[in-house]
């Protein structure tokens, strides 16, 4: 005989129990045992009365006991999947590109990705760690800004990571471990109500297909999707059975308690016969019954459809109805005309559907699926485990598969994985010359784990007991800068700027204020500096327009050309001439004259001589140093002219 597994189905409305083994392909339900709760010590899936949940935990336990002439210590169970939240994330890290990616550094990523999820669902409300993750998927890897399909090997300067995560709040499982202890068992597997269902109502054959498995409680309706052979996405309608009832409540004038005998009377047909809250016996045909409760189960309809759209983007390939609000009259048609779907695409599935569980064939219907598939997952192992360490000397409670890993540990306890690697000191940007420059703080240092002592991984598995010891990085060096870091060396240069010997000064301005290069830059500061090194950065630290021909030794150039010490710049109406000293008649003078060669015709162009002789003159008299001269001779720096009428 193979292995039995316990399993409870913990309602808002019963808490039902079976005990199934596994006999070759076939799973055999052994006993069933349904009890419903005397008083609402449950609310939407919640645990609102441990001690009241605790009895009729404890009465469903001894009966199965006795049926099965065996003692029950251990069971597996479903947290509602109601309690769910899924939260997309991303995370990016700088890496250095002179290193090949390993597996701890993408588990590091997938761990950062996955807190700023959870951070995002606790948004402000809790403290971190008040969430389990119980799962979560990689959408897409990037390096370096592009989609790529696998990190590790792969080089370059940032990677990074989305993810979609689900969480379950840790009081769920705190009130349900604490349930079963009262009532004297322990948690050996715990699943979610979702893949639970899923297990069971949705075949390996089925799993390829977008299919919305929609459990009718009495509370709450609980949608979970499948895709590709996956759940992909949860979702919950806060209307179910209550709603219905409290409708018919409402419309026969009857207490709550009589009007769900009423609801669960319906689906047997004949004319069913109460009485109301002010002691009038009153009969009804079932079918005006269901006529009855068509308002309430239209809008229960349009809701769930609601949220599957919502989640799924579209209608569904099929809908699959389980749960007791499920056998709703009317239900499944409306759901189906609100997806725009064909009536036979949306079904109720309850136990006669599922071919290989065999065995207490009274436990039957769409209320019986949940449990089965909680025993069914257990006896496949694919439920998760609750295990306590110890982190750093704190007792941490772990949800996890079947193996356990250092970082899901460390993500229970709440510590930023990230901090293993120990942060880079924070950086600077300057603005330089208009344009951002940014300088890096120096890198952390590592720190380092221990798994009972011994030096450890984040992919290293552990077990209940284990005691790790989480020792963070140290932060780096924040980056500190001088000018002299930033701005290339400066040099004075001496020019004959339009005639007149200057000296240009580079200058550094921070922030607008002249500094040396040995001034402390820090983070978005502005610096401005003009290095001299072309006509524009001369002719802009003149204050000059530039827009005028500009002459550098004589040559016309582009505003980029070098200037070098010792050069010779000209602009505008000055440009292209020079000053040489002669002597004229005895007399030294200062002519300003054209950079191509001197000849005595020019002096006719600054000296006012007319070219007709004065009276009782007729000759006119040109010499150069004591020599005659014509008209092309050339004249040079300190030249002895002589020139005038005789």
């Amino acid at each position: 005989m193979g292995e039995e597994i316990f399993a409870l189905d913990v309602g808002t409305r019963k808490v039902a129990g079976v005990i199934v083994s596994k006999e070759g392909s076939k799973f055999r339900v052994k006993a069933a045992v349904v009890r419903e709760h005397r008083e609402r010590a449950m609310l939407d899936g919640q645990i609102h009365n441990i001690p009241q949940v605790a009895d009729i935990i404890r009465e469903v336990k001894e009966k199965l006991e006795r049926k099965a002439r065996t003692t029950l210590t251990k069971v597996a169970v479903a947290a509602a999947g109601r309690a769910l939240k899924t939260q997309k994330a991303a995370a990016e890290k700088e890496i250095s590109p002179s290193k090949e990616i390993d597996r701890e550094e993408v588990l590091a990523l997938e761990a950062d990705a996955i807190q700023e999820a959870e951070n995002t669902v606790l948004a402000g409300r809790d403290k971190p760690g008040e969430y389990h993750c119980v799962g979560y998927s990689v959408v897409k890897y990037t390096l370096d800004g592009s989609s790529i399909g696998y990190l590790v090997g792969q080089r370059g300067y940032t990677m990074g990571v989305e993810i979609v995560a689900t969480f379950l709040p840790r009081v769920v499982v705190d009130s349900l471990v604490s349930a079963l202890r009262w009532a004297g068992l322990e948690i050996g597997s715990l699943t979610l109500e979702p893949i639970a269902a899923a297990a069971v109502a949705v075949p390996p054959a089925m799993r390829g297909l977008n299919v919305a498995l929609v459990d009718i409680g009495a509370g709450t309706s609980d949608i979970a999707l499948t895709r590709e052979g996956s759940i992909v996405g949860y979702a919950m309608v806060p209307q179910a059975g209550d709603e219905v009832t409290e409708h018919l409540a409402r419309e026969l004038l009857l207490d709550f308690t009589t009007a769900e005998k009423v609801k669960r009377a319906i689906h047997r047909g004949g004319t069913i016969s109460f009485a109301d809250i002010v002691g009038q016996k009153r009969a009804f045909p079932a079918e005006e019954l269901i006529e009855l409760l068509q308002p309430a189960v239209r809008e229960l309809a349009r809701q769930v459809a609601e949220q599957i759209l919502l989640l799924n983007g579209r209608p569904p390939q099929a809908v699959l109805l389980i749960g007791g609000g499920s056998l709703t009259p009317g239900l499944a048609p409306s759901l189906a005309r609100c997806l725009e779907l064909p009536e036979d695409r949306v079904a109720v599935r309850g136990r006669e559907a599922l071919p290989d569980i065999v065995g207490a064939p009274s436990f039957a219907g769409p209320q019986a699926v949940t449990p089965l598939g909680i025993a069914v997952t257990a006896l496949r192992q694919e439920g998760l485990i609750l295990s306590q360490i110890e982190v750093n000397g704190r007792p941490v409670q772990a949800l996890a598969s079947r193996k356990l890993t250092v970082a899901q540990a460390l993500l229970a306890a709440g510590l930023p994985v990230r901090d293993l690697y120990g942060r880079p000191g924070r950086g600077i940007g300057v603005e330089i010359n208009g344009r951002l420059h940014f300088v890096k703080g120096k890198p952390g240092r590592p720190g380092k784990i221990l798994v009972n002592g011994e030096p450890a991984s984040l992919d290293v598995f552990v077990q209940g007991g284990d005691k790790i010891e989480f020792i963070p990085g140290e932060k780096g060096e924040d980056a500190r800068v001088v000018v002299g870091d930033l701005v290339p060396p400066l040099k004075n240069k001496t020019i004959i700027y339009n005639g007149r010997k200057i000296t240009l000064e580079p200058l550094i301005l921070l922030n607008g204020c002249a500094v040396s290069r040995e001034a402390e830059v820090y983070d978005r500061s502005k610096i401005e500096f003009n290095p001299l090194e072309t006509v524009a950065d001369v002719l802009n630290y003149l204050g000059e327009p530039g827009n005028e021909p500009v002459f550098l030794n004589g040559e016309r150039v582009r505003p980029e050309a070098l200037v070098k010490d010792g050069d010779v710049l000209d602009t505008g109406a000055k440009a292209g001439t020079r000053k040489i000293k002669i002597t004229l008649n005895g007399k030294e003078i200062e002519l300003m004259v054209k950079t191509s060669q001197v000849i005595f015709a020019d002096l006719f162009t600054y000296l006012e001589i007319g070219t007709t002789p004065p009276q009782g003159k007729k000759t006119l008299r040109m010499e150069v140093n004591g020599q005659p001269a014509e008209f092309t001779t050339p004249l040079k720096e300190g030249d002895r002219v002589t020139l005038e009428w005789v």
